[in-house]
């Protein structure tokens, strides 16, 4: 990247969202999200900021509820706080009026402009684009709440997903084939999908070849296995937005971490998103050393009982849980004492400083000191290429 070009733009864009208060770790989560960023034009970039600025002016509640910069703007908060769609819809041109559309879109679907912001800056895809197709859907949605055929319930539901961006036909499609098949949030969010039914059949062949193999049966996929993975691709809606190949990827790296097939079996049961999940990625991998060093879980066990947490990042459990220990002992131990469930569950709640008694501003004072231990270098580093290119640009 040429010294002009880093200059003009790089330089140009991380002045920018420093001016909202973000600092350089989470500016440096926002390019790790969408490395693109890093080739966005000023233009672009600014206009796209502004238009967010707008955004986060209606989610609701308290703003700075949460662990971020000092010093935050609310769109500072925001973009801390939604670091993955965010970067994406940062490269949008003509983002303005796009959520101009948008907001306006779903309020004809009894969505307040504080829902729509919340799912936009937490999902870029729902972003609608073609407004004249989103319009046929939305009446058409319109029509089969009026005729019964869905409730209201199930529209809002489907207004929050991807669901405007299909034509009234491929909505009956999808639906006829099992994307509405329960009216469950999973199955309303699986209308995304442009093949439901043929996802959930490849998803549950897959699966029972691996839960037959783990049996040690030879030959072609036995009933009993392919109705025993069909009623756990039921069970996990995530199981279909998996490809057979992801499956048989995930199962593979449990093997790795030394599961046996019986046991990857009993965890595939306990917990079927578990196969949704890159196991062998430097995160997880780094979830997994962490609560085995700190709590004192194997793999197994960790996978088994509180496979639910394996979605937060480590770096935010590590700090909470040495603040917590230097700072907070009688609640470290209180909580423990009530097993590793309820202290997973406090170090990822929202509600953390309240229960913790500290304020946003001391745990985030705490965090960039801890960053700079040698247990904060360990769980809370960022990759190495993404350091050194925010660094060139800065």
């Amino acid at each position: 990247m040429g010294e002009e070009k880093v200059q003009r733009d790089v330089a140009a864009n991380i002045a920018a969202l420093r001016a909202e208060g973000l600092d350089t770790a989470s500016i440096e989560r926002l390019f790790e999200q969408n490395p693109r960023l890093l080739t966005a034009t000023h233009d672009t970039f600014a206009s796209a900021l502004a238009a967010l600025r707008q955004l986060a002016a209606q989610l609701p509640g308290n703003p700075r509820a949460v662990q971020a910069p000092p010093g935050a703007t609310q769109l500072g908060v925001a973009l801390w706080l939604y670091p993955t769609a965010a970067a994406r819809l940062l490269q949008r041109a003509d983002l303005g009026s796009l959520i101009d559309g948008n907001l306006r879109l779903r309020r004809q679907l009894g969505i307040s402009d504080a829902e729509t912001a919340v799912g936009l800056f937490k999902d870029n895809a729902l972003l609608v684009s073609n407004f004249e197709r989103a319009e046929a859907m939305a009446a058409h949605l319109q029509r089969l709440q009026a005729s019964g055929a869905l409730s209201a319930e199930q529209v809002a539901g489907l207004a929050l997903t991807a669901a405007l961006k299909l034509s009234p036909a491929e909505f009956n499609r999808r639906w006829r084939e099992g994307g509405l098949s329960q009216a469950s949030m999973g199955s309303i969010k699986s209308i995304g999908f442009s093949d439901p039914a043929g996802r959930q059949r490849a998803a549950a062949e897959a699966l029972g070849e691996l839960l037959q193999a783990a049996d040690g049966v030879p030959g072609p996929l036995q009933p009993q296995h392919r109705q025993q993975a069909a009623a756990l691709v039921g069970q996990q809606h995530r199981l279909w937005s998996a490809a057979p190949s992801t499956l048989h990827a995930a199962w593979a790296s449990l093997q790795q971490l030394g599961l046996s097939s019986s046991q990857i079996v009993e965890v595939s049961q306990k917990q079927p998103a578990v196969l949704v999940f890159n196991w062998d990625g430097e995160a997880k991998q780094l979830l997994l050393a962490w609560v085995q060093q700190e709590l004192g879980l194997s793999p197994y066990d960790f996978l088994t009982r509180h496979a639910g947490y394996a979605t937060n990042g480590v770096a935010k459990l590590a700090m909470r849980a040495d603040f917590l220990r230097q700072h907070r002992h009688a609640l470290w131990g209180e909580t423990l004492s009530r097993g590793i469930g309820p202290l997973l569950s406090l170090l990822v709640k929202p509600t953390f400083c309240s229960r913790a008694g500290c304020t946003k501003a001391e745990l985030s004072a705490f965090n960039r000191a801890w960053l700079a231990t040698p247990a904060g270098r360990r769980w809370g580093a960022k990759p190495r290429q993404l350091q050194r290119r925010t660094a060139e640009a800065a």
